[in-house]
């Protein structure tokens, strides 16, 4: 009897292992169980049942469920080897690990497991029956269907044969009480996060090829999980990007119809770095794309279908601007891609976390070095206040600026460096062609910032100290933070909100002179400025000089020092102690000249013919305003002698009639006569030194002076004495109420 059984035993199992269906078999509608067919051949039971005498429950001939699956499962008799599949190919199937994963034994290599119980390895866990999802005979409620690799799960309601419903049979919205293996305390349901439900999900799309396994069995999840275990937790069949990138690397799997694993090239100038290789960042794409949670529709205003990211803060929850409620009722977050990337861009990455709630994959890090755009309320990758700042204001996402995973230009930018020939970053919606103020016209004029011709220099990661003059340039991002800068008003010498979070130079004069200039000065790169001479010194000082300024280039930290003798009040305050003189025209915020207004650099360099601010360019000589020659050798040139000079640059502020005319009623200059006239006009028309232009007596490098009223001698040299008529002054000036014709010592024709 005995050996009736063992050869029954063999024959089914030949049986078993062929195929075999013998006369008259019913063939299965979708697959062929291996186990059968036992309408044909019922003698196959015996393979695993015995009818007396049995070790184990339903007439099993092994002590439990396991033990008997692994009779052949464990490579034997069969190649369904679910104890140990090596890397390598010993069956000669064409499959490998890549396909069947990871098996329960020891020497398998796997450090995480379905809690399967009685494999022999006591890092599995003693959870789960094999039985649990699959059943050996076939779905035996219809008669002869059976499915691919036998599968069958249960909710405790519903059973589930095929599909990303077989898994969420466990992993979706019902928690069956299994404990886990690492705590009996909490559930298997709660280890593994929960939920994973959400019938929006793009990864649970049965119908798109990519996502289903060879096996037929269309559980989309089988593609990216192993089905026993793992050396990766969670099961995973790559490490992180590598998972991702395994599907992503073929346009045809990619909702944007992309090739995903380019845009993340180490050959890009830039990208995110999710190798974690060149900045020492760490970002994953399941920092971005919640695997379970993501959709198959670009994130827009309009859509009300899921996006194709999900909340950094929270990966289980998508990023969508309308849309119904998630089916596993953790809420969603309706948003903007701006409002996606500041999740990570606002002062607070997201930290790892994981419960069924909530899921942060990993902790965000950005790369090691930081870029210099710092503000008072947010600096280097923190870009919280975009949304206040013109741009975020008007609309614009961060991707009409940048790509979402690599670009061929630094920072991620969507567009190249702006050069005269290219219309780029910058001048791309600045040239004009919207309603952006057109910077172009003005950056293209003869006197210029050379921002579209001085290109490769830019970094953003520069502090501009000593910088050397071939590496010299002035890019839009060097004067403004496109982050951060608005439209906000402000009184001089305060920054505008043009030019907020950008860096600028701090200047420590401390016992300096101007005769010993620059010794003792010490200088450094300030992170935000709060003035906006600050942000010239930063090219326009000894900060970035040193000791010896170019040929052509003065120092104006130097200049508009604020214990000289006499400045334009751009640093300091006015140093005339009482009204002199006869002011016109009001400043940018609408108020009066007056004697002791404070000033901006940007109140006599700008543009000459645009209404844009700043100085961008200008067809005057030092990207001035309006005209001024300070070479009093050529009298003609300077408006003197019967040329109107009224729209000049000095008459800006100073009221031509008074300095350059016929006299102002009621206003006596300080520098008069014995009868109190005003000797600028008093000797109108005679050839004496007023004909001959400001600089006659003022520095033709209008900013400051040791001496008061910016006078400066002939001793000076240029560029300050350039046009200077007059060869000395008494070593201390009376204060101006007092001074007078004699108080100079000039040249022929003079006082």
């Amino acid at each position: 009897m005995r050996q009736l059984r063992s050869t029954l035993f063999l024959i089914a199992l030949c049986l078993l292992l062929i195929g075999g269906s013998g006369g008259g078999s019913v063939s299965a509608q979708a697959y062929e169980s291996p186990h059968g067919p036992y309408t044909a051949f019922p003698v196959g039971c015996a393979a695993c049942h015995v009818a007396h005498a049995s070790l184990g429950p339903q007439l099993l001939m092994k002590t439990d469920i396991t033990t008997l699956c692994l009779t052949c499962h464990d490579g034997t008799a069969s190649v369904f080897n679910v104890v140990y599949v090596p890397e390598e190919d010993i069956y000669g199937t064409g499959v490998t690990r890549e396909v069947y994963g990871f098996g329960f034994g020891t020497t398998s290599g796997a450090v995480y497991f379905h809690p399967v119980k009685n494999t022999g390895n006591p890092a599995v866990g003693e959870i789960i029956e094999c039985t649990h999802c699959h059943n050996p005979h076939g779905d035996m409620s219809v008669p002869d269907q059976v499915y691919p690799r036998l599968l069958k799960s249960s909710d405790g309601t519903n059973s589930y044969y095929q599909g990303p419903a077989f898994c969420l049979a466990c992993h979706g919205s019902v928690d069956q009480g299994f404990p886990s293996v690492e705590n009996e305390s909490v559930s298997y349901w709660v280890y593994t996060l929960g939920n994973h439900q959400n019938s929006n999900a793009a990864h649970y799309d049965t119908a798109k090829a990519a996502l289903q396994p060879a096996s037929g069995t269309l559980v989309t999840c089988a593609t990216c999980h192993f089905k026993h275990a793992s050396d990766l937790r969670r099961l995973v069949a790559k490490a992180e990007e590598n998972l991702c990138l395994k599907c992503h690397d073929n346009p045809a799997n990619s909702m944007s119809g992309r090739n995903i694993k380019n845009e993340f090239s180490v050959t890009k100038a830039s990208y995110h770095d999710i190798y974690g290789e060149r900045t020492g960042a760490k970002i994953e794409c399941s920092s971005c794309h919640g695997p379970h949670t993501v959709g198959a529709k670009s994130l827009s205003v309009s859509d009300t279908t899921y996006s194709q990211v999900a909340n950094p803060d929270n990966t289980k929850s998508v990023m969508a601007r309308v849309y119904a409620v998630q089916d596993n009722g953790i809420g969603n977050t309706v948003g903007t891609f701006t409002d996606f990337c500041l999740k990570c861009h606002d002062g607070s990455p997201p930290t790892a976390t994981e419960s069924t709630t909530e899921y942060v994959p990993y902790r965000i890090v950005f790369p090691s070095e930081e870029t210099i755009y710092i503000t008072t309320n947010s600096g280097g990758w923190n870009k919280g206040n975009y949304p206040s700042a013109s741009h975020g204001g008007t609309g614009m996402t961060c991707l009409i600026c940048h790509e979402s995973h690599g670009s061929d230009y630094p920072a991620l930018q969507r567009y190249p460096e702006d050069t005269a020939s290219t219309d780029g970053e910058c001048i791309f919606c600045h040239d004009g062609r919207i309603s952006a103020p057109n910077v172009k016209t003005d950056l293209t004029k003869t006197y210029r910032h050379p921002t579209l011709y001085v290109s490769g220099k830019h970094s953003n990661t520069e502090n501009y100290n000593n910088l050397p003059l071939a590496d010299r340039h002035a890019e839009c991002a060097d004067c403004h933070d496109p982050h951060r800068c608005d439209s906000t008003t402000a009184s001089a010498p305060a920054a505008w909100g043009s030019i907020k979070g950008v860096s600028g130079a701090l200047i420590n004069y401390g016992s300096v002179t101007w005769d010993n200039w620059p010794t003792g000065v010490t200088s450094s790169l300030k992170l935000g400025i709060d003035y906006q001479y600050e942000l010239c010194f930063k090219c326009h000082s000894c900060f970035s000089y040193g000791s010896s300024p170019p040929s052509g280039y003065t120092d104006q930290a130097k200049e508009f020092k604020p214990t000289n003798g006499g400045y334009h009040a751009v640093w300091g305050a006015s140093k005339i102690g009482s009204p002199y003189g006869k002011f016109t025209g009001v400043d940018r915020n609408g108020n009066a000249w007056a004697y002791n207004s404070r000033m901006y650099c940007t109140d006599c360099h700008g543009s000459d013919s645009t209404s844009v601010e700043g100085p961008h360019g200008s067809s005057q000589q030092y990207i001035l305003k309006a005209p001024w020659n300070p070479d009093t050798s050529q009298a003609g040139a300077t408006g003197k002698r019967g040329t109107d000079t009224s729209s000049h640059l000095c008459f800006k502020c100073h009221d031509y009639a008074f300095y350059a005319g016929n006299g102002v009623s009621g206003y006596t200059s300080k520098f008069s006569g014995s009868a109190g006239s005003n000797l600028h006009v008093l000797y109108k028309g005679q050839g004496y030194v007023h004909e001959q232009g400001c600089a006659c007596c003022h520095g033709a490098v209008p900013h400051g002076s040791k001496r008061r009223g910016l006078l400066f001698t002939t001793a000076y040299g240029s560029p300050y004495a350039t046009g200077v008529k007059i060869t000395g002054l008494p070593a201390t000036l009376p204060n101006p109420g007092n001074w007078s014709k004699w108080d100079c010592s000039t040249v022929s024709g003079c006082h």
